[in-house]
């Protein structure tokens, strides 16, 4: 595998990754199996043009081609928007108990609370985060620590005087996330990243 196939399938991973995405869904949005997606990620698989336009554009990026010569200020501008070490580990916790809701999902179908927690945390900001903000983050995902204890203790098979008690935890959750939403839009302090224009290369001097 080259190195520019390499960074292609991890700028893909990691993008589709912070969008809280998984393989699955990135397919089928871009009408791929996950087995397809998967083999993108690692690089094994000739990935046609038309398929890479699709995956970048249904994950908010683009193919731009540049002059070689501005490559380094290309890469400044990434690396100068690139998200930061905290900000990574909270993509990457918020990922995991994305796929620990989607286990629920799965598993326990008639859950109905399940897509509310889903959706709270879809809906979690995409702002740079420090330290205190994980520390924050970690405390509205609590009750789903506990939920997940919960299950582990009682095993898979939910018996009909659980189910009640599952989907209150769950509603707990939920509201516990969207509290952290509400704190972190309504926070004049919390620069919240938006997608921003990319500088414009001027064309060569002919």
């Amino acid at each position: 595998m080259s190195a520019g196939i390499a960074d292609i399938s991890t700028n893909i991973k990691q993008a589709r990754l912070a969008k809280l995405l998984t393989q699955k869904e990135l397919g089928q949005r871009v009408g791929l199996p996950q087995s397809h997606i998967s083999k993108i990620e690692k690089g094994v698989v000739d990935l046609q043009l038309s398929s890479l336009i699709e995956i970048v554009r249904a994950l908010d990026l683009d193919v731009k081609l540049v002059p070689r010569k501005a490559i380094p200020a290309v890469d400044g501008t990434v690396r100068l928007h690139s998200p930061s070490p905290e900000t990574s580990r909270a993509i990457d916790i918020i990922r995991q108990n994305a796929q620990f809701a989607e286990h629920l999902k799965v598993n326990y179908p008639n859950l109905t609370q399940i897509e509310g927690l889903q959706q709270a945390l879809k809906n979690v900001p995409k702002i740079r985060y420090d330290a205190a903000q994980i520390k924050t983050l970690q405390d509205a995902l609590k009750p789903i620590t506990q939920l997940q204890e919960h299950m582990q203790a009682i095993g898979k098979v939910l018996q009909n005087s659980e189910f009640n008690k599952v989907g209150k935890q769950i509603q707990v959750a939920t509201k516990s996330l969207n509290h952290f939403r509400n704190l972190q839009v309504h926070n004049p302090q919390i620069e919240i990243q938006r997608q921003l224009p990319a500088h414009r290369l001027e064309e060569d001097e002919l």
